[in-house]
């Protein structure tokens, strides 16, 4: 897949060709598939909602109108938006710290309207950052973070969800405030002896029933069965037995599906909490876009579908827009969801808009059966949805791939257990931009030796008589300002170190992101060896890296003569000219060289002959 998608232009009307070649048979595979997603889009919906501990509709509501909308906009045929439990739960733990810094107060309903608008401002800055990274066209920068922060905030990310639907999933009353997992992990284990037995049987009742249905047919929609199952039994255990299972928590004790009419509003933003909320908010803006990516690459592999990383970020902009403007939480690619779509047959983004559809219609038909559905069975389906997020093919790779990835990795892990999360991802990010800059910021520098026949030999394989007078240097790797001062050092030490060598040809062909820095480097370099007595030629200079020196000033100091730009009708011909004109400059310092002893040589003599007779010195 070639890498220029990255720079494509992106549209506002991507579906256009789609609409006009759509048919009978697109509308009947996507409408299957769309069937397929919609059955697990609503109970991870209301699973993500009961993560971030605010009503249903914010699941919901992201799961039905912010699909739609980045499914029309995106670029994928397959790719399905929705809720995500890692952003989930970064956003309820950074929402549980700023109020307990600026709303410690605040209880009862005004902490959870509060909590609220907290979620809708970071969705909106979230949905901002993406307008901006998809109008500047900045989609390829997150390259520079390495999957190993993502796959250790998400395996971080699982062991959050665990932790935190353990109190749901055993009846224990749940502690407010910001708290790290560790101490979360060890509140939970000081209050084992509040657990409540009949909570605790229905999770795992219904955490078997899921495990069974998903291992006998992973095609089932095992959560809708599960909901239906253990629903109707603890009607009936509560119509015919009472007692204890009248205590259970349900999903109505979260919020009314009854009252799920969404309402145009913009978010109102408190300025005192600005400083708490842009990290969180680019945190989340970065993760949606990590994951999103990470999905349309993976499902790109199996379609043979082009990608277009900056439109899908548009598609993911105006689909956390549309969150915050409802009421929703943020959204990102799903892979689930994603997997089951293309598994069933769509054919083009429309599948998703009728996924999201169906679900709207299955929430306000069976809207009052949802809410007898009990809190612990969306814990047992959180916990499945945990251990789905952990890859133990990509785990195992990560951790046996290079040092710097497992380094990585259990920094952000165990960053994510003793630090708050959204600290331990940006902990990750700046670890993993730090190692890249390190590689970076050192150039490879190879050194050659050029033969009378003007071909090239490895210096390292050279023996002592075979030096000639010529030396090939070729630079790999980047030339920004970071790496300016060790590129220079190296090629001063290398000419300090070698006294033999009349010319330096230095290619460029594989240097990339010349700058300032580098011109001077480059420019003291020139200086030095000119100083010396010997050449300096600079060859395989491409279009770039012509424009800085001639900027820089470094082509008229240096000349012409000695650069040698690349020519893409005959890609050979600079280096042939350039080792032309290394090899005219070595016979020239060759002749001076001669001219220069046969002068001293007549010199002396010339000198006595020229004293007069008689004379004395």
């Amino acid at each position: 897949m070639n890498l220029h998608h990255y720079f494509e232009d992106i549209s506002f009307f991507p579906f256009k060709k789609e609409i006009k070649g759509y048919s009978l048979r697109c509308l009947h595979k996507d409408l299957t598939a769309g069937i397929s997603v919609a059955l697990i889009s609503l109970p991870h919906a209301m699973a993500c909602a009961l993560v971030l501990g605010l009503p249903l509709s914010t699941g919901i509501f992201a799961a039905i109108f912010s699909c739609m909308i980045a499914a029309l906009f995106g670029s994928s045929r397959h790719l399905v938006n929705g809720p995500s439990n890692a952003i989930a739960i970064l956003i309820q733990y950074g929402t549980a710290e700023i109020l307990y810094h600026y709303y410690r107060h605040l209880v009862g309903i005004e902490r959870e309207l509060v909590a609220f608008q907290i979620m809708t401002q970071i969705t909106l800055l979230a949905g901002l950052m993406h307008l901006l990274i998809a109008s500047f066209k900045l989609g390829r920068l997150t390259q520079f973070v390495s999957y190993s922060v993502v796959l250790g905030y998400v395996v971080g990310a699982a062991a959050a969800i665990v932790i935190s639907q353990l109190f749901v999933f055993m009846g224990i009353p749940d502690v407010e405030g910001g708290q790290s997992l560790w101490a979360k992990g060890l509140n939970f284990l000081s209050h084992l002896n509040e657990i409540h037995w009949t909570t605790l049987t229905i999770g795992l009742g219904s955490l078997t029933l899921l495990v069974g249905l998903k291992r006998w047919d992973r095609r089932f929609p095992a959560a809708l069965i599960t909901f239906v199952v253990v629903t109707a039994g603890l009607y009936l255990s509560k119509k015919f037995l009472g007692g204890e299972v009248h205590n259970v928590l349900l999903v109505g004790d979260a919020g009314e599906l009854s009252k799920l009419i969404p309402q145009f509003a913009i978010p109102y933003f408190d300025l005192r909490i600005m400083s708490g909320l842009l990290p969180l908010a680019f945190a989340v803006a970065l993760l949606s876009v990590l994951e999103t990516i990470a999905v349309t690459k993976s499902i790109a592999s199996y379609s043979g579908q082009r990608l277009f990383i900056n439109q899908e970020i548009l598609g993911l902009c105006l689909g956390n827009l549309t969150s915050a403007l409802f009421g929703a939480m943020p959204v990102s690619g799903s892979t689930t969801r994603t997997l089951l779509n293309y598994e069933g047959g769509a054919q083009t983004r429309f599948a998703a808009v009728f996924g999201a559809i169906l679900v709207g219609l299955v929430v306000y038909v069976f809207g009052g059966s949802v809410t007898h559905v009990p809190l612990a069975t969306l814990s047992a389906i959180l916990f499945v949805t945990a251990g789905s997020l952990i890859k133990k093919k990509q785990l195992l790779l990560c951790l046996k791939a290079t040092k710097s990835d497992a380094f990585v990795f259990l920094v952000t892990f165990l960053s994510c257990i003793f630090f708050s999360i959204e600290v331990a991802f940006y902990i990750g990010v700046c670890l993993s931009i730090t190692l890249y800059l390190k590689k970076a910021a050192i150039p490879q520098v190879l050194q050659y030796i050029v033969d009378e026949s003007g071909h090239i030999k490895s210096l390292e394989f050279c023996a002592k008589e075979e030096i000639t007078k010529i030396r090939f240097i070729k630079v790999k790797g980047e030339l920004f300002f970071g790496a300016a001062d060790l590129f220079q050092t190296t090629l001063k030490s290398i000419a300090e170190d070698d006294t033999d060598t009349r010319v330096i040809i230095l290619q460029l062909k594989n240097a990339r992101d010349i700058d300032a820095t580098a011109c001077l480097a480059l420019q003291q370099l020139y200086d030095y060896v000119e100083s010396s007595g010997r050449h300096l030629i600079i060859s395989g200079i491409t279009y770039t890296i012509w424009t800085v020196m001639s900027n820089s000033g470094l082509v008229q100091l240096i000349g012409k003569e000695n650069l040698f730009v690349i020519d893409d009708r005959n890609p050979t011909r600079y280096f042939q000219r350039a080792i032309a004109r290394a090899q005219r400059l070595v016979a020239e310092s060759e002749e001076e060289d001669t001219v220069e002893a046969e002068v001293q040589e007549k010199v002396p003599g010339e000198t006595l002959e020229a004293v007069p007779e008689g004379s004395t010195t």
